[in-house]
């Protein structure tokens, strides 16, 4: 008991210990205040308005993508192992900045094209126009930045900040389903202010020098994250572009039902994700000297994050038509059977994100996770065009679990034939002692 005291002691003081802490005080800021308004707007709104902002954000979300590249996973890798040298972390720095800004404008041209000539869109245009400050904020915010230099606590402050003015907010300004247009000016409120606090704390703080830099290396640091820019963009079409694509094939009403409860099953993927990217800079880093050691860990990591996943995954099937009455309130018995449907999403997202994020990218297998993602893309479209007409909402939830299945299944296969899964650490040697101890 002892020794278990003192290891959790250890553990939680330890840098990693630390970042995972203050992941989850982020994940805070990201679900669980948002489920603290959710029961509020879903009533105040209805569900028309609501699916209408929600259908909203999921266009928008692919802006977020075009803008983010795949820096969070490239640039954090780079500046966790270049992180000693200040002048060459600003140079990365500031080169993300600078591609970003070229990424946002160019999605601020293709959605002004397409308001313009698309009916559907046009109808919207005001609110998508606002909502598209969300993509200036993930411009701004150095989210990568953060993540390298093992800075979290800094992400969660700032995040846990601005989203609590927001969901204040929330309930000050919005009354009535006219006032959808305010909700979605505090969407990008939160990340604008966000956005430009993170630029501050990196300049003043973590002692960023600003200057401009040369075409060559915006150039290369959207070289390095093109192919995981496209694994983004495939993982937004059956993540975030749910609501998108049922709000094309059927109505916001739909949308409505769907995306509240698809927002209480993705706010569970919180239990465990601040772990995942607390240590990923870590494994980034013991990929580059020892195998061993990432699949050492690995494999504990994916029994800690699959059993979490796995008690959430139960917990919610069975709960899930007190949890729809508690939290969504009379009318949405209609999402119901969609959060049952997605009640498997926690267990299948925990064990493919260690597959995927701690092993197969430390490991710069990044061509494969592309294309994982970008052939489960295309599935995903064509199981939904199949499946939404027959079942509707319980359609979309069902291809949402389907593609998380095959990401899973098509990754441990990759991992099998690489022998690089958490299981093929038995054929190798055991880690002493002290290289665990010295790893942590």
């Amino acid at each position: 008991m002892h020794n278990l005291l003192k290891n959790i002691r250890f553990g939680i003081n330890s840098t990693v210990g630390k970042n995972i802490i203050s992941l989850y005080l982020l994940q805070i800021s990201y679900y669980v205040l948002p489920l603290i308004t959710v029961p509020y707007l879903v009533r105040v709104l209805g569900p028309e308005k609501f699916g209408l902002v929600a259908f909203g954000q999921s266009l928008i979300t692919f802006f977020v993508l075009i803008v983010n590249y795949g820096f969070d996973l490239t640039a954090t890798r780079e500046i966790s192992v270049k992180r000693r040298s200040n002048e060459v972390v600003s140079g990365i720095a500031c080169s993300v900045w600078s591609a970003k800004t070229i990424l946002c404008s160019f999605g601020l041209v293709v959605l002004l094209l397409t308001i313009l000539f698309v009916p559907k869109m046009s109808q919207n245009s005001l609110l998508l126009l606002i909502l598209f400050g969300i993509a200036i904020g993930n411009l701004l915010f150095p989210n990568w930045l953060f993540l390298g230099l093992e800075r979290m606590k800094a992400i969660s402050v700032i995040n846990l900040s601005m989203r609590s003015v927001t969901t204040a907010g929330v309930f000050i300004l919005i009354r009535n389903p006219d006032d959808y247009l305010i909700y979605a000016g505090l969407l990008s409120f939160q990340w604008i202010f966000a956005g430009i606090a993170g630029v501050v704390f990196a300049i003043v703080r973590l002692k960023i020098r600003i200057k401009v830099p040369s075409l060559s290396q915006i150039f290369e640091v959207l070289s390095n994250g093109w192919t995981l820019f496209l694994s983004n963009i495939a993982q937004s079409i059956y993540y975030s572009g749910n609501s998108f694509i049922l709000g094309m094939l059927t109505n916001y009403t739909a949308v409505g039902y769907y995306s509240a409860a698809e927002k209480i099953a993705l706010s569970l993927l919180g239990l465990f994700r601040p772990m995942a990217q607390a240590v990923y800079p870590r494994f980034s880093r013991m990929a580059s000297s020892s195998k061993n050691s990432v699949l050492f860990w690995g494999k504990r990591l994916i029994f800690v994050m699959g059993g979490l996943g796995f008690v959430a995954a139960i917990t919610v099937f069975l709960g899930a038509p007190l949890i729809v009455r508690i939290v969504l309130g009379p009318g949405y018995e209609p999402s119901i059977i969609v959060l049952q449907i997605l009640s498997l999403l926690p267990f299948l997202a925990a064990l493919s994100d260690v597959l995927s994020i701690q092993i197969m990218l430390p490991f710069s297998k990044d061509r494969f996770y592309t294309l994982i993602r970008v052939f489960t893309a295309s599935l995903h479209v064509v199981i939904a065009l199949l499946l939404i007409p027959r079942f509707n909402i319980a359609g979309m939830a069902s291809t949402l679990i389907i593609s998380q299945t095959l990401i899973l299944a098509s990754t441990f296969m990759f991992l099998s034939h690489w022998k690089l899964t958490p299981f093929h650490h038995e054929a190798d040697e055991k880690m002493p002692t002290s290289t665990v101890k010295s790893r942590t």
